[in-house]
């Protein structure tokens, strides 16, 4: 069982330790809060078992609740890990096709805008902004999005702060 499985079964697993380590106090449990080094150490330090000896009699009773659950879990997390990369791998196909679709919009506005005056001006600026636009969602991936979206956030915390609030109220106001 991983360091990850163990958090996540944490709740379910503290009556099989108590069971397991009668010398674990709830006190004991509660500063271990899932962490599988710390009950290693724990059970180290109560039991006068050396390094190696704690880490493979952890191992053995993580091995038994497992095979008790049936794998559960463990199948569990692979399935979310999967899910999670299949869900990355299409959010990764579908910024490459909407980057297409943006230029694509770019090249419609330059194709029909008018060729001279104030008009001409703002459309060759639009187009050149979804041209920008199209260009990074095809060049990037879904991980580069949200790091930079969060660096814009927490470069402009009251601006994103705002822009959020007019979407949530033009979202409200659409959905009525």
């Amino acid at each position: 069982m991983n360091a990850d499985v163990f958090v996540g079964q944490w709740k379910q697993m503290r009556g099989d330790l108590k069971s397991w380590w009668g010398k674990l106090t709830d006190d004991d449990l509660d500063r271990i809060g899932g962490q599988k080094d710390k009950l290693i150490g724990l059970v180290q330090e109560k039991y006068g078992y050396a390094q190696a000896q704690a880490e493979q009699e952890v191992e053995r009773r993580f091995r038994e609740f497992d095979d008790k659950t049936g794998g559960t879990v463990a199948k569990m997390t692979a399935t979310a890990q999967e899910l999670g990369a299949t869900a990355a791998t299409k959010a990764n196909e579908a910024a490459t096709i909407v980057g297409e679709k943006i230029g694509s919009l770019a090249t419609v506005i330059r194709e029909h805008a008018p060729h001279d005056g104030a008009v001409a001006t703002a459309a060759t600026a639009v187009a050149d902004g979804l041209e920008s636009a199209g260009s990074y969602l095809r060049e990037k991936k879904v991980d580069d999005l949200a790091h930079d979206v969060t660096a814009l956030v927490r470069t402009y915390p009251i601006q994103s702060l705002l822009i959020g609030v007019g979407l949530g109220y033009l979202l409200a106001r659409r959905s009525r």
